[in-house]
C-alpha cells in the first residue's frame, strides 16, 4: 500500500514538472537538520537554506563569524546532503549575511 502512494506521488510530481523544486526543497530541510547535527541547537534560528540552483546550496546566516563555522564544517556538510540523495546534488555553499 505505501508503495503504491509513493510511486503515486513520484509520478504526480514528475507530472506537474516539479521535480526539482521537491527535490531542492528535500536538501534545504536536509541541510538545516545537518547544520543542528552538527553545530547544535544554538543555531536553530541563525541559519537556514534558501534555494539550490546551478548546485550550489544559497543559505542565510545571521553573522559572518556564524558563516565562517560553517564554511569550517562545509565538505562535511556536502558529504552527508549527497549521501542522502545518492547524487551529488549540492557542489558548494553560498552565503547571504
Amino acid at each position: 500500500m505505501i508503495d503504491s502512494i509513493k510511486n503515486l506521488l513520484g509520478n504526480s510530481i514528475r507530472k506537474a514538472g516539479i521535480s526539482q523544486q521537491v527535490e531542492a526543497s528535500i536538501v534545504c530541510d536536509d541541510f538545516n537538520r545537518i547544520v543542528l547535527e552538527i553545530l547544535g541547537e544554538n543555531v536553530k534560528d541563525k541559519v537556514k537554506a534558501l534555494y539550490v540552483k546551478n548546485n550550489t546550496l544559497t543559505i542565510a546566516v545571521m553573522s559572518s563569524a556564524l558563516g565562517q563555522e560553517i564554511k569550517l564544517h562545509e565538505l562535511e556538510i556536502l558529504e552527508k546532503l549527497n549521501q542522502k540523495t545518492g547524487q551529488n546534488k549540492v557542489e558548494r555553499l553560498r552565503f547571504l549575511v
